[in-house]
């Protein structure tokens, strides 16, 4: 296999807390597809650079979640402890902004011997709550789509 075929056989450990956590079982699907999309990326990278991983939008809608659904998304692995977002230092220039960074919490940070874990810190009952207001927040917008449709 060639050095630039390597990262073809990559793979992420995920271990059995992990899926067990109230963070992983309630994880709606758009959130498990960014997840999953942000992990290819960790797999390109050789596991070497969690904290800067590098996903655009438009990679987001490759991995089949919707544009209007990605922010939403992020924001809830980022509330639920499954992934951080390291958003650049710098002032926007115009309408243009720097690319975020992600970081998986359940992996080893670049530099770093072991992984975060924020996702331990959520108890069911908040994971439950804040995948409601997600879905809730989803309903409504469909609801007003609908009212402007009409």
């Amino acid at each position: 296999m060639s050095r630039r075929t390597k990262w073809l056989t990559s793979w992420v450990p995920h271990r059995l807390e992990l899926y067990l956590s109230p963070s992983w079982r309630l994880a709606p699907v758009p959130l498990r597809r960014i997840l999953e999309r942000i992990e290819i990326e960790h797999m390109r990278h050789g596991g070497q650079n969690n904290g800067a991983l590098f996903v655009s939008y438009g990679q987001f809608e490759e991995a089949k979640v919707s544009r209007r659904k990605i922010a939403a998304a992020l924001a809830l692995g980022e509330a639920l402890g499954l992934l951080e977002i390291i958003r650049p230092s710098s002032e926007p220039a115009g309408d243009l902004r720097g690319p975020s960074a992600y970081r998986l919490t359940y992996l080893p940070a670049r530099g770093a011997s072991r992984p975060g874990d924020e996702w331990k810190q959520v108890s069911e009952a908040r994971a439950a709550a804040m995948v409601d207001a997600f879905h809730h927040d989803e309903r409504d917008e469909v609801s007003d789509r609908k009212r402007r449709a009409a």
